[in-house]
């Protein structure tokens, strides 16, 4: 990776953007039969991006001068939930979201939490396969995860459930003592 490559904490200045590259990174399912769908659906609400910022962590990846990707975690069930990843997509398949995952596995045992969580399609290459190849495991979702179970409601209603989707799982270990630009 490039020098020039900085993972920081998003701040509320930061929405737009992120709401910018996350309906551009949707364009890649439009390359997937069956997946169209998904470039239709509206970007994260601001109301969203707030309760990040008051009760998680956003986190942002700059190349240079120009914010290329983000990732947003709230505590969910008792664990760090993934609420969405997005990467521009020029800049897919390049290892910025193996980073931003780093960065937020990183935060995430810092702050106390065992288990990450995320949700996301079974069938699609780079989501359930490759958080596969991060450690996560699919779970089950039941009555001992409430808040996990809502968001899946929540998704549902919104119109994602039109292909597959699974909860998925991962154990954290203490990490490294390293520091995100800005994270607390």
């Amino acid at each position: 990776m490039n020098e020039s490559l900085k993972i920081r904490t998003a701040s509320l200045s930061d929405i737009p953007v992120m709401q910018s590259l996350e309906v551009d990174a949707a364009r890649l399912y439009g390359t997937m039969a069956g997946y169209e769908f998904c470039t239709r659906l509206p970007p994260r609400s601001q109301a969203e991006h707030a309760r990040v910022q008051q009760d998680g962590i956003g986190l942002l990846v700059d190349h240079g001068d120009k914010v290329i990707g983000f990732l947003l975690a709230v505590p969910v069930d008792g664990r760090a939930h993934v609420l969405e990843v997005a990467t521009e997509h020029g800049s897919q398949g390049k290892g910025f979201g193996r980073r931003l995952f780093d960065a937020f596995h990183q935060w995430a045992a810092e702050h106390g939490y065992s288990k990450t969580t995320l949700t996301t399609y079974r069938d699609v290459p780079w989501n359930a396969p490759f958080y596969e190849r991060l450690s996560y495991q699919i779970i089950a979702v039941d009555a001992r995860r409430p808040e996990l179970m809502t968001i899946q409601a929540e998704e549902a209603s919104a119109g994602f459930d039109r292909a597959p989707r699974v909860a998925m799982e991962r154990s954290l270990r203490r990490q490294s003592s390293r520091r995100i630009s800005g994270a607390t």
